[in-house]
Parts: C-alpha cells; sequence; structure tokens
C-alpha cells in the first residue's frame, strides 16, 4: 500500500497528546505552563520550582530547552514546547534576523539574538539554532529557527 498521508493523520497516529508534531516542522513535548500567560515563541528552560514545567530562560541563558509553540497557556496548564526541528523564536526587539545566521538567548529573557559568526565559547552556550529567514525586528516579531540546543 502506498500514497500520501495528510498532515492530520500523521501527526494523529504518531503524536501521544504528550509530543508531537508542528506545521512549521518542530517536535513538541508538553510541559506544565510555569511562565505566567504563555507567548508564542518565548525560549523557555527546565523549571527549577515546578515538576515537568517550564519558566521563561533567564537572560543569557545556557540552560534553555525549547521554545513556546501556544498563546494564552495560563500557569499550572500543558502548554507545548518545540524542542527540536523549526520553530518560531522571539526575537529581541530592535534586533533583525537574518538566513544561515548563529542564534542564541539573548540578554533579553525569553528572547533571541543572532550572529553572522559562531561566538566565544562561553556565549556558544546560549545556542539554540540556526535562523532560517529574514526579519526585521521591531517588536514582538517571531522568526523562524531550526532548533538545537547545547
Amino acid at each position: 500500500m502506498s500514497g500520501m498521508v495528510s498532515y492530520e493523520l500523521f501527526t494523529t497516529k504518531v503524536g501521544s497528546g504528550n509530543s508531537g508534531f508542528t506545521s512549521e516542522g518542530g517536535i513538541y513535548e508538553t510541559f506544565i505552563n510555569n511562565t505566567g500567560i504563555s507567548i508564542k515563541g518565548t525560549i523557555v528552560s527546565a523549571s527549577t520550582i515546578v515538576s515537568n514545567a517550564v519558566d521563561i530562560a533567564s537572560a543569557s541563558s545556557q540552560m534553555s530547552i525549547g521554545v513556546i509553540y501556544e498563546n494564552g497557556v495560563i500557569d499550572g496548564l500543558p502548554v507545548k514546547v518545540v524542542v527540536y526541528g523549526k520553530a518560531q523564536v522571539l526575537l529581541k526587539n530592535g534586533v533583525t534576523s537574518t538566513n544561515g545566521y548563529w542564534c542564541g538567548v539573548s540578554d533579553v529573557a525569553g528572547r533571541m539574538y543572532q550572529l553572522s559568526l559562531v561566538p566565544s565559547t562561553i556565549e556558544y552556550n546560549r545556542e539554540i539554532g540556526h535562523s532560517l529567514e529574514t526579519n526585521i525586528g521591531v517588536l514582538n516579531v517571531l522568526s523562524l529557527v531550526q532548533l538545537h540546543f547545547n
């Protein structure tokens, strides 16, 4: 038997409810939201307070594990977090994204910045992936990134 399988059927059969695939091409896991009201694109780290939860990654964090996939989820409820693959990530306000650039956690909690060259070893540990999109970063701009965390 051969043929095309729809995205909806694929995600229904492969995703477990606690994990699955996003329409952008990312893999998500479900965690407890401990970020306040979730904002899509926010970079997160494992919570040190709540079990199986995520907090907003601190400024210049070297401990990020993913990117929030859903807007408007309140604290204490399950939230989808993209942990690998393609994801839309919030740029630091005023920062531009460029195709192919290195991406890392900025000096603003939960936000991304980009560099044209791989940075020094200490800064390198802030990496979240590589840019797949060019955008002018004004306020609250999402930019597509191929995620892979260090």
